[in-house]
């Protein structure tokens, strides 16, 4: 997982560190967007997190899934994104 410096912002920190977790997660799923949350609940029901903490994962993965959205407008890159 990639470690990114940290910052002198702790709500930043905290985000940046929601999201890498959320992506290594989605990964470990595959790297199609259309992950169902009862599939994401799922797995995050098999990892042993504070409530605070499946909470900031669950709303991160949802920035990274909504990212993925295919979009029908043309798009500058051809490749799709993955997590």
């Amino acid at each position: 997982m990639i470690n990114f410096p940290k910052t002198n912002v702790p709500a930043l920190d905290k985000e940046n560190e929601s999201l890498l977790l959320a992506s290594n997660l989605l990964e470990k799923m595959g790297n199609e967007p259309g992950l169902t949350a009862d599939e994401f609940y799922d797995l995050l029901g098999a990892i042993d997190l504070p409530a605070d903490q499946v909470r900031r994962i669950t709303l991160a993965a949802v920035a990274i899934e909504t990212m993925m959205a295919y979009d029908t407008r043309e798009h500058e890159f051809d490749e799709p994104t993955i997590h």
